[in-house]
C-alpha cells in the first residue's frame, strides 16, 4: 500500500512538471515573426478564407489594407468611408463589410476585385460588425444611438433595428445557438439577440466597459474583454445558461479578442501594455503573454495559415503570431449539444476583434466573424433552423400526398362514381404508363414477379446500386448543410460516409433479410421521387428530409401484418442507432455522434408518415394505435432535437 502511494505521488509530480514545462515552453516560443506596415491607426481586422487574405481597417486614413497571407504583403489599399473601424467577412457572398464610424455607413467590398460595390447607410457612429452565417445577415453596432442595424446580404438593405444597452461597441455571432452577443461598454452588460426573432432575449452583467468579444465553438462560450478602469479582465459566458462562468485577469486595457480554433485558445490584445494574452479554454487561464506593437487593438485568426494577426494602432502596423498548431495538438473533443454544420448553416465562424479608433476608450473594439476551420467543423453539432425543418416536413408531406392522389386518380379517374362509369374508365390509362408511374411514385407492392429467389443476405445488383447511391447522397447532403463554404465539404465527407453506411445500409439490410427469410422477396431500390424531394429540401432549406431509396416488396405473400411489423422495426432500429450516436456524442465523439444522430432522427420521423407509399401507411392501416405511439415518440424526439439542442 505504501509503495502504491509513493508511485502515485511520483506520477502526479511528473505530470505537474510536464504541464509546467509545456506552459513555459509555450511562453518562450510564442512570439511575433513578422510585422507589416499598413495605413494610419489600424483598428479592425478580419480573415477572408476564400482568398486567404487579411483585411485591415485603417481608421485614420479612411482605407482598408488587404494582405495576402501567402507572402504577408499588402496587395491593395481600398478607399472606404470616414474612420473605418470594424470588418466582417460574409462567406456566403465572398464580401467584406466595413463600418465607417465617421460617416454612419457600411462599405461593401467584393473580394473578387477588391473594390467597393455598395455603401449602406446605417445608424449613428457604427463601431463594429458581425456576420450571421445562418441567416445571411450582417449585424452592425451603432454606438451613437444604442442600436444594432441588421442588413440582409441578399438585398444589402436594412431589414431590422434592435435597441440594446448604452454605448454598444462589439457584436459577435454564436453559430451554435443562432444568437448575437453585443457588449455595451457604457452599461457594463452584454445583450443577447436571437437571430430568429431579432429581439433581445437576455442581458448579462459583466466587467467594467466590455469591448471586444469572441465565440469559442468548442466549449460554447463567449469571451468578453473588460477594458474599463482597473478591470483588465475577460468574462467567460456560457451560451447555454447566459451566465458568467469565470473572470480571467489579463493585461492592461484589453480590447480585441479572437478565438484560435487550431489550439482552442483565446487571444486578447492588451491596448496599454502592448501585448497579447493567450487564454487556454481548457482551464480558462493565461498560458502565455506575447509582446506586440504599440497600442494593439483588433485581432483576427487566419485558419489557413494558423496565424494570429494583431492591429497595432500606435505604430501603423500588423503583428503576425504563429499559433504553432503543427507542434501543439488541440485538446481532446468536448461535447457540445448546441450546434453547428450548419449549420451553421453551418456552420462555425472564426472570430476576429476590432476596435473603435476614437480617443475615447468607451468607443472601442469589436470582433467580426469568418468561416471556421477544420477543428470547429468537426466539433460542431449540426441542427437545422426550426423554421427550415418545419418547411421541409410540410412540403414533403404535401408533395407525397399530392402525388399519391394524382396516381390514384390516373389509375381510376372516375372510381368514386361507381357502377359502369367506374368500370369503363378504370382502364382509361394504359397499363404500361400506370406501371411506370407506380414504380416512380409509389414503389410496387403485392406484385407477383415470378417467384424471385436468392440468398437473404447477398444484395442484388439493383440493391448494390441503391445502397451506393444512398450512401453517397446522404453523405454529401448532410455535409453540405453543415458547412459554411463548399470547399469545407471535403473535410466532413469521411465522417458522413461512415454514418451513412451505418444508417443508410444496416437498417434496410436487416429488414430486407428478415422479409426474405419469411419467404417474401423484398428488394432495396432507388426511389426517384423521394430522391428529388430529398435533394430539393437539402438545397432549398438545408434540411435533408425524405428518402432517396425504398424497400420494394414484390410478392403476394406480403401481408398487411408483415408490412406493419417491418415498417415499425425499421423505425425502432433507427431510434436505437440514434441512441447509440447520442451516447457517442455525449462521450465527446462529436463529429460521428452528431452526424449519426441527425440522420437517425430525420429518418425515423420521416418513416412514420401515414401517406402512401411511405412505410408509415402500412403501420397506420394495420394498427392506428401502434402508428399513433410511434408517430408521437418520433415527433417529440424531432422537436426536442430542433428546439433544445439547437
Amino acid at each position: 500500500m505504501f509503495k502504491k502511494v509513493i508511485v502515485w505521488k511520483v506520477l502526479c509530480l511528473i505530470f505537474m512538471m510536464t504541464i509546467a514545462l509545456s506552459i513555459v515552453g509555450k511562453v518562450q516560443s510564442a512570439s511575433v515573426t513578422t510585422t507589416i506596415s499598413v495605413g494610419t491607426a489600424p483598428t479592425g481586422v478580419t480573415y477572408d478564407s476564400a482568398k486567404s487574405e487579411i483585411f485591415v481597417a485603417n481608421s485614420g486614413y479612411n482605407t482598408v489594407s488587404i494582405i495576402s497571407d501567402a507572402n504577408n504583403a499588402v496587395v491593395k489599399t481600398v478607399t472606404v468611408g470616414t474612420s473605418p473601424t470594424g470588418l466582417a467577412y460574409d462567406s456566403n457572398k465572398s464580401e467584406i463589410f466595413v463600418t465607417n464610424h465617421g460617416s454612419n455607413s457600411v462599405s461593401v467590398i467584393s473580394d473578387s476585385n477588391n473594390n467597393v460595390i455598395k455603401t449602406i447607410p446605417v445608424g449613428t457612429s457604427p463601431n463594429n460588425i458581425a456576420y450571421d452565417s445562418a441567416k445571411g445577415e450582417i449585424f452592425v453596432v451603432n454606438s451613437g444611438d444604442n442600436t444594432v442595424s441588421i442588413i440582409s446580404d441578399v438585398s444589402n438593405a436594412i431589414v431590422a433595428n434592435v435597441t440594446v444597452g448604452t454605448n454598444p461597441n462589439k457584436v459577435i455571432y454564436d453559430v451554435a445557438k443562432g444568437e448575437l452577443y453585443v457588449s455595451n461598454s457604457g452599461y457594463n452588460t452584454v445583450s443577447v439577440i436571437s437571430d430568429s426573432s431579432n429581439t433581445v432575449i437576455a442581458t448579462i452583467t459583466v466587467g467594467i466597459s466590455p469591448a471586444g468579444a469572441a465565440y469559442d465553438s468548442l466549449k460554447g462560450e463567449i469571451f468578453v474583454a473588460n477594458y474599463g478602469s482597473g478591470a483588465n479582465s475577460v468574462s467567460v459566458i456560457s451560451d447555454s445558461s447566459h451566465r458568467v462562468l469565470t473572470t480571467v485577469p489579463v493585461g492592461t486595457v484589453p480590447y480585441g479578442v479572437a478565438y484560435n480554433s487550431g489550439l482552442n485558445e483565446i487571444f486578447v490584445s492588451n491596448h496599454d501594455s502592448n501585448s497579447v494574452s493567450v487564454i487556454s479554454d481548457s482551464n480558462n487561464s493565461v498560458v502565455a503573454t506575447i509582446p506586440v506593437g504599440t497600442t494593439p487593438t483588433g485581432v483576427a485568426y487566419d485558419s489557413g495559415k494558423g496565424e494570429i494577426f494583431v492591429a497595432n494602432m500606435g505604430d501603423n502596423a500588423i503583428s503576425i503570431i504563429p499559433d504553432a498548431s503543427a507542434t501543439s495538438p488541440p485538446p481532446s473533443p468536448v461535447t457540445s449539444l448546441s450546434p453547428s454544420p450548419g449549420t451553421s448553416t453551418s456552420p462555425t465562424p472564426v472570430t476576429s476583434a476590432t476596435t473603435n479608433p476614437t480617443a475615447n476608450p468607451t468607443s472601442n473594439p469589436t470582433p467580426t466573424t469568418g468561416p471556421s476551420s477544420n477543428p470547429d467543423l468537426l466539433q460542431q453539432v449540426w441542427v437545422p433552423k426550426p423554421e427550415n425543418a418545419v418547411a421541409a416536413v410540410g412540403i414533403s408531406a404535401l408533395a407525397i400526398g399530392a402525388v399519391s392522389l394524382l396516381f390514384s386518380a390516373l389509375s381510376n379517374p372516375l372510381g368514386e362514381a361507381g357502377g359502369e362509369v367506374a368500370a369503363k374508365t378504370k382502364g382509361l390509362i394504359p397499363d404500361n404508363i400506370k406501371e411506370w408511374l407506380e414504380e416512380v411514385v409509389a414503389s410496387r407492392r403485392k406484385v407477383e414477379v415470378g417467384g424471385k429467389t436468392g440468398s437473404p443476405f447477398i444484395p442484388t445488383k439493383t440493391e448494390t446500386l441503391a445502397y451506393i447511391t444512398a450512401v453517397i447522397v446522404l453523405a454529401i447532403s448532410f455535409a453540405y448543410v453543415k458547412v459554411i463554404t463548399l470547399n469545407q465539404i471535403w473535410e466532413l465527407l469521411p465522417i458522413f460516409f461512415v454514418t451513412s453506411v451505418l444508417v443508410g445500409f444496416v437498417q434496410k439490410f436487416f429488414s430486407i433479410a428478415y422479409l426474405r427469410h419469411k419467404g417474401v422477396w423484398s428488394e432495396h431500390q432507388l426511389w426517384p421521387f423521394g430522391l428529388v424531394l430529398f435533394l430539393f429540401t437539402t438545397l432549398a432549406f438545408k434540411v435533408p428530409f425524405s428518402s432517396p431509396t425504398r424497400s420494394v416488396n414484390q410478392s403476394k405473400k406480403f401481408t398487411e401484418h408483415l408490412g406493419a411489423l417491418v415498417a415499425a422495426s425499421e423505425i425502432l432500429i433507427s431510434l436505437a442507432f440514434g441512441g447509440l450516436f447520442f451516447l457517442l456524442l455525449s462521450a465527446g465523439y462529436v463529429a460521428i455522434g452528431g452526424a449519426g444522430l441527425d440522420m437517425c432522427i430525420i429518418g425515423s420521423f420521416f418513416g412514420t408518415f401515414p401517406v402512401s407509399p411511405m412505410s408509415g401507411k402500412d403501420i397506420f392501416t394495420h394498427s392506428k394505435r401502434l402508428w399513433a405511439g410511434l408517430f408521437t415518440i418520433t415527433l417529440i424526439i424531432f422537436c426536442t432535437w430542433l428546439l433544445l439542442i439547437h
